[in-house]
């Protein structure tokens, strides 16, 4: 499951940087009221760089890294070469990581990574094939997870100190992903915190702000 992720960081990385419901395995719809419904409407690549978690909330007694956010023609491009999740539609993707400040927790972390679609039924096509591919080759181990972070579908696991949860709100995909996280900063409250950053974002305002 590592290198699944490491797999999609290194994916963003390939050719340099720009600016910029609950359920267990197998997902599961949720509500998708409220917030999600302004995330209904396609992110410009603007937009997604906002509901990337930033180095400015960063939790306390975490920093972070500096986002890496791709668009349009360089998403493509990049999606295509990976050739792991579905490309259609694709319009934006970004991602960062959060560190505990603490050095004697140098093997914690927790990776965002994001795909911005042009439709919901794209974003559903994306999420599916994201969380497919995540779970590959990992069957053995991989146990379901419950995680109700507000998101339209979800798609939760665990597997040894790794958990990691695909969420789709409205067009935007995002993958959550930890190591040895400490229980005040779960996988729960990181994924809570990346789908209020995307609801946020998609009604005109700066989560940083």
């Amino acid at each position: 499951m590592r290198a699944a992720t490491m797999g999609l960081t290194l994916t963003l990385a390939l050719v340099g940087c720009s600016d910029g419901s609950s359920g267990g395995a197998g997902g599961g719809a949720g509500g998708g009221a409220g917030g999600n419904r302004a995330a209904e409407a396609p992110f410009d690549p603007t937009r997604l760089a906002q509901a990337v978690p930033s180095k400015l909330a960063a939790p306390k007694g975490w920093k972070g890294e500096e986002p890496l956010v791709r668009s349009g023609g360089q998403a493509q491009k990049v999606c295509e070469q990976a050739a792991r999740f579905s490309c259609v539609g694709l319009t934006a993707m970004g991602g960062s990581r959060y560190r505990p400040e603490k050095t004697d927790q140098t093997e914690s972390f927790v990776d965002f990574q994001l795909l911005a679609y042009d439709s919901v039924d794209n974003a559903r096509v994306g999420m599916k094939a994201l969380a497919a591919d995540v779970r590959k080759g990992k069957s053995d181990g991989l146990k379901p997870l419950t995680v109700d972070a507000g998101a339209d579908e979800t798609d939760a696991y665990a597997y040894e100190t790794r958990p990691g949860v695909v969420l789709r709100v409205g067009t935007v995909v995002a993958f959550v992903f930890g190591e040895s996280l400490p229980q005040d900063h779960d996988l729960q409250s990181f994924a809570t915190f990346q789908v209020q950053r995307i609801n946020t974002t998609a009604t005109g305002k700066n989560p940083d702000a």
